[in-house]
């Protein structure tokens, strides 16, 4: 005989109500929804170091030309099925999971995928014949047609629209055929079906007549789902639902004839009712899997994490407050006779949210709690309910607690979430990069934690050295685990931060990058270098030689370098070498902290320097004003980059590069007074030159905008340059007054941008020259000086310097404060 559980998956009442039916039932087999594949994976839940969550994995076995399939189980410790499978293994009971092996299904799956993908090439072939040969139809004919078919076209338009309109019978269909509680819920006058369940069944504390009653309902709900079905053709998802329940019920007669004899069947409350009936579909069942299409798979238990079952669906159950059912199952495993204490559920429920609130810096008074759990007392007598719900206790606490306000969302987040990541058993990671990994992080001191915590390092200490390379060859494999929150192009910058949080997918895709090495530095040599083997972007490579070196893989390096080198010959645009150079530039600064020869990389930036820096003359001839503009920004920052690098032979090489832009012709306004404004910061032009070029370009034989353009270019960040050079002023001055009143309005959105990034004071002194009509030197402009206070200054620098000679005397302050040398 089978005895049938039907139960919300990692609800945890459902798994109250499965251990006490376990009790009372005492099964001698215990079969539970679930991949037959991974049988053999029960015995290893019996290791006193698991902790859930848990999750069991099942995927094909990795390969290079396609991702592999993967389907997660989890289990939480509130799940019945966690549950039933502890009670199993106390109990010494025979266990199997029971469900379509995922064998079959990964093949059901690919092969529907190669159907559809079939179809669609197949439309799109027939599509672009049927316009090939629309195109060759006589317009002539076709436009006496078009008269004829018109009315016939309206009727089938009609035709068509009545076609696409949905019955009141399909929409029911299609609105329930995912939440099929829903149905039940909206007639017993509820609105969310996770509440109307949580009432009727997560709140019961009886065993028996529940999942008979549970068993009933979805009987009905499936009959009257079906009728309203207009569909005979099933798609994907139902025919897989199919495949799903006959092997349900072909293990149960496994089962059956194995000879036990008290067997219990734990699935979902979906498929409860199609599995009481054994005898009556066997025919129809063997039929179905009959020749099933198989693949390989592979199973290993990962650690899982409750944010993972609060966002996924299906068997991760799409659970809104994991926390709450958490919370739950603690008390319901404290329950004493089966009584629940419903006051200590909401007692202890508020005393973590008050907690929450106050680390928050909001107000929660111990008195507040005691009247919010008299009135969820009240609520609870006023509903006729025993155990309140996550919506009694939240309308208490915004009403007492927070005084009728919102409640703050990070808050709730934290209560509702209860992020924990589950641990299981280092010698459970079979694949050689898993156990790799697991034993880095262990050597550096690393926890693989579900919530985000924050590591500084201090680059120039060898440990945090190798904890910053390990976790950049795990980012470089993909694997998002650290991210790094900093990042500095500075030299001697020997701090680095990240941010840790360890999800369970990650361990899917570890997985898949054992086909790159059976290490971590490994796996990520071999695949940057693949990458950089198959990438002809010039910028992409020199990014991944800047990881590799973040990484500490040496090795790729060469193969890196000799990949830019022969890129770096078909290329000779100025974007692509300035992005080029950018990373590389910036790479160089880890040699202080990183140990690595930097002689062969900055040959390449050598290289691709001098090379950029010859091309530029050309093309920086005849270019408009937004690639004018581009164009200063790139020579501004190959300065800055230059700079960096501090080499005498490039510097030389950027001093003819600007000399020989000053010199050019046929050049945009902008970037010539842009380039004029780099000589001048460097030095390279006296004031006298300045001077002829400004006046050069306001002449009365430039026009206008080009006018505009080289004071727009030149005088952004030189305010100081205007208020101290009179005749820079004088210049600029007549120029603005002698333009015609058109012109002048037409150039002011110019000047406006230009005198834009000036401060405040540099503005308002302007204002002031301008304003006077005189020179106004800015030596001459008042101040305040507190003749007392620079005196003591200076008498505390001299002690500071000179210990040795004896403060001055009372003539000696009269004297230095006339102005007399206390240097001595």
């Amino acid at each position: 005989m089978h005895y049938i559980l039907g139960v919300r998956h990692h609800g945890p009442g459902s798994a109250r109500s499965v251990l006490n039916a376990l009790e009372q039932l005492q099964p001698d087999c215990i079969l539970i929804e679930g991949p037959p594949d991974a049988n053999d994976r029960i015995a290893q839940l019996s290791h006193a170091e698991i902790e859930p969550p848990i999750a069991l994995l099942i995927n094909t076995p990795v390969q290079k030309d396609e991702r592999p399939r993967a389907i997660f189980y989890p289990f939480a410790e509130f799940s019945p099925e966690w549950q039933a499978l502890q009670f199993a293994l106390k109990h010494q009971i025979h266990t199997e999971f029971m469900d379509l092996a995922c064998q079959h299904r990964f093949a059901l799956e690919k092969q529907a995928e190669e159907v559809r993908q079939a179809l669609e090439a197949e439309q799109q072939t027939d599509s672009e014949e049927e316009k090939s040969e629309d195109e060759h139809v006589d317009e002539t004919l076709a436009d006496a047609a078009s008269d004829e078919s018109a009315a016939n076209n309206e009727s089938i338009d009609e035709d068509e629209e009545d076609a696409f309109e949905i019955s009141d019978e399909e929409r029911k269909f299609l609105q329930y055929r995912h939440d099929p509680i829903a149905l039940l819920a909206h007639q017993a006058g509820y609105q969310d079906s996770e509440r109307f369940w949580e009432h009727l069944v997560e709140q019961q504390p009886h065993a028996g007549d529940m999942f008979q009653s549970i068993n009933e309902a979805m009987a009905e709900i499936r009959d009257y789902l079906n009728s309203l079905n207009p569909n005979t053709e099933l798609d994907d998802d139902q025919l897989i639902e199919q495949y799903r329940e006959a092997s349900m019920r072909k293990i149960i007669r496994q089962a059956q004839k194995q000879g036990f004899e008290r067997i219990v069947v734990i699935c979902g409350a979906w498929h409860a009712p199609v599995l009481v009936d054994l005898k009556t579909s066997l025919k129809d069942d063997n039929q179905l899997l009959k020749g099933l299409p198989k693949t390989k798979i592979e199973s290993a238990w990962i650690a899982w994490t409750h944010g993972r079952l609060h966002r996924d669906s299906g068997y991760g159950a799409g659970i809104q407050a994991v926390g709450w059912y958490a919370h739950l199952w603690k008390h319901y495993q404290q329950a004493l006779a089966g009584k629940v204490d419903a006051e200590k559920i909401s007692i202890d429920w508020l005393s973590q949210f008050a907690n929450a609130l106050r680390e928050a810096g909001h107000d929660a008074s111990s008195a507040q709690i005691i009247d919010a759990t008299q009135l969820i007392q009240s609520l609870l007598q006023l509903r006729e309910r025993r155990i309140p719900d996550l919506d009694d206790l939240t309308e208490a606490i915004r009403s007492v607690l927070h005084h009728g306000y919102d409640l703050p969302e990070p808050i709730m987040n934290q209560m509702l979430l209860a992020e924990k990541l589950g641990h299981l058993p280092e010698d459970y990671s079979e694949l050689p990069i898993q156990q790799d990994f697991l034993k880095q992080c262990k050597s550096l001191r690393l926890k693989l934690e579900a919530v985000h915590r924050g590591v500084e390092l201090d680059l120039r200490q060898p440990f945090d050295l190798s904890k910053s390379q390990f976790f950049h060859r795990v980012n470089l494999l993909g694997l998002a685990w650290a991210e790094l929150q900093n990042y500095s192009s500075g030299r001697g910058n020997y701090k680095e931060n990240w941010q840790l949080s360890w999800q369970p997918e990650s361990s899917l895709y570890l997985n898949e990058m054992s086909l790159w090495g059976y290490t971590i530095a490994d796996a990520a040599a071999s695949y940057i270098q693949d990458k950089i083997e198959h990438s002809d972007d010039l910028s992409t490579v020199a990014k991944y030689i800047e990881q590799i070196l973040l990484a500490g893989l040496d090795r790729s390096l060469p193969v890196a370098l000799q990949r830019l080198q022969s890129l770096s010959t078909l290329h000779q645009d100025p974007d692509v070498l300035l992005a080029t150079l950018t990373p590389l530039v910036t790479a160089l600064r880890y040699g202080s902290v990183r140990q690595f020869s930097e002689h062969e990389l900055f040959q390449i930036i050598q290289q691709l320097s001098i090379r950029l820096m010859l091309s530029l003359p050309q093309y920086c001839q005849s270019i408009n004003d937004d690639m004018a503009k581009q164009t200063a920004q790139q020579l501004n920052s190959l300065y800055l980059l230059l700079q960096r690098l501090d080499n005498a032979t490039l510097n030389q090489y950027w001093q003819d590069l600007i000399l020989k832009l000053l010199q050019q012709t046929y050049m945009n306004g902008y970037l010539h007074g842009s380039v004029t404004k780099l000589a001048k910061q460097q030095q390279l032009l006296d004031l006298d030159e300045i001077e002829h070029y400004l006046s050069q370009a306001l002449s009365v034989g430039q026009t206008v905008d080009y006018s505009a353009g080289w004071f727009e270019g030149f005088i952004s960040d030189q305010a100081l340059l205007l208020l101290h050079e009179d005749n820079l002023w004088n210049l600029v001055n007549a120029w603005l007054g002698d333009l015609p009143e058109e012109q002048f309005i037409n150039i002011l959105p110019i000047l406006r941008r230009s005198t834009s990034d000036f401060s405040p004071s540099e503005s308002a002194k302007i204002a002031e020259k301008a304003a006077s009509g005189v020179t106004v030197h800015i030596a001459q402009l008042p101040h305040q000086f507190n003749l007392e206070r620079g005196y003591n200054t200076l008498l505390n620098l001299r002690n500071l310097l000179h210990p040795q000679l004896a403060c001055v005397d009372g003539a000696e302050k009269a004297d230095l404060k006339e102005g007399s040398d206390v240097t001595n």
